[in-house]
């Protein structure tokens, strides 16, 4: 019998809450909520049987990144469509699940675990390496495969084995390759060092990839110990460039994406400033063209895709591309090394699970080890960007093309 005094109703009311919170913990464990298995990805999370295997996909659609990030959505879902429309990983179809990071570290983070709670079999991204360095830890503590198309970072797959890998190459591998080239075809003596100084692969390249090849080939740093810095978003290069004209050197070594590389560009066409310029991965893009116009002339950008080659797989893929990234940009819509990368990476999956015999119908678990296990011991894979293996780091190896803009295009410097 219910005691209507205040003292006693309160501990009868407290002690009916406590036995209904513990009956609906004992029926959410028996099935009535989400089962620890399948948050952390022990279980089949979000695979049941004939629903398809999900693919996530974290892109920058809203952040500094969003050019990229929108275009990198358009070459998920081409290739999704191609696989799909061939009957699929062993007749099971790919969902793609696509998750937008603004560019932003913490929401990379989060968002990996999402996914992973989702049942994903893979991931594919982030985009930027400052967001790798955060999300890789989560995924490999998840046990759940992460694959970037476009990190360039040195190192970054590397501290987080076994599950994180990158379909990209490192600007410490591209730009050993290009540095020779540009200093050759540009009889360079002496270089003036530039670099984000927040972008994570933009520092890197300034402070530490482009100085040291430069300097291996005997090139004179003339702002050794000074480099000249910007922040992400810069706009306002007046100052830079008049410092640079002071000290006069043969060509400029820039760390940086094209955004701000174009407006670099523009102000010492305004200064009356003309050197030729050698960048990292990041600044490959159209939009430098579009952006920067006749001052980008001689910029010259590390690359692992050229979209000119003579290829009918990559016609195809630009066929497609083209009228949907033309919806964004219409001035800028062929695909570059980070679209291209983006759409062979989900063939790459796609392949090591057909070779794997996985379907919808196997654990998620079984899927991610299959994932793992395929991208550990991928060797000589054909894609757009041609044949594509995986080093012990967990890091893409592919041929490179440093792209220098000619009479307003791209074409690979000889």
């Amino acid at each position: 019998m219910i005691s209507w005094r205040h003292g006693s109703l309160a501990r009868s009311i407290g002690g009916m809450s406590i036995l209904c919170m513990l009956t609906a913990t004992l029926l959410a464990g028996c099935g009535g909520g989400s089962s620890l298995a399948a948050k952390t990805g022990g279980g089949s999370a979000g695979n049941s049987a004939g629903k398809g295997i999900k693919i996530g996909a974290l892109v920058d659609k809203s952040g500094k990144g969003a050019d990229w990030g929108k275009k990198n959505e358009i070459a998920a879902k081409i290739a999704v469509d191609e696989i799909n429309a061939a009957g699929g990983i062993n007749g099971s179809k790919i969902e793609l699940v696509v998750k937008d990071t603004g560019g932003k570290n913490e929401e990379a983070v989060n968002l990996t675990r999402t996914l992973a709670e989702e049942g994903v079999a893979a991931i594919v991204g982030p985009f930027f390496s400052g967001e790798c360095e955060v999300a890789f830890p989560q995924a490999n503590k998840l046990s759940v495969p992460i694959i970037s198309p476009s990190s360039a970072k040195a190192g970054v797959s590397e501290k987080n084995r076994p599950w994180a890998f990158r379909n990209s190459m490192t600007d410490d591998k591209l730009l050993h390759d290009a540095t020779p080239r540009f200093v050759n075809a540009y009889n360079v003596k002496a270089v003036a060092v530039i670099h984000d100084e927040k972008d994570a692969w933009s520092k890197a390249v300034g402070t530490t990839d482009l100085p040291r090849e430069f300097k291996a080939l005997g090139v004179t740093i003339v702002n050794e110990g000074n480099f000249l810095t910007y922040k992400t978003g810069e706009t306002n290069f007046a100052a830079i460039v008049t410092q640079i004209k002071t000290l006069n050197p043969d060509a400029i070594a820039f760390g940086g994406l094209y955004n701000e590389a174009a407006s670099f560009a523009k102000e010492m066409e305004r200064q009356g400033l003309k050197k030729p310029l050698l960048g990292g991965v990041g600044m490959y893009s159209a939009a430098l063209i579009q952006q920067g116009g006749k001052a980008v002339e001689d910029f010259v950008a590390t690359s692992c895709f050229n979209v000119y080659t003579d290829n009918a797989r990559v016609k195809s893929f630009v066929d497609k591309f083209k009228p949907e990234a033309a919806k964004i940009t219409p001035a800028d819509d062929l695909p570059g090394s980070f679209e291209a990368q983006f759409y062979e990476t989900f063939s790459m999956l796609a392949d090591v699970l057909k070779k794997a015999n996985k379907t919808d119908a196997s654990p998620v678990a079984e899927l991610r080890g299959a994932v793992k296990d395929g991208l550990s011991g991928l060797k000589d894979f054909e894609g757009v960007t041609g044949k594509t293996s995986m080093d012990e780091k967990g890091d893409g190896v592919k041929a490179n093309y440093p792209m220098v803009v000619k009479n307003g295009k791209y074409e690979v410097l000889k």
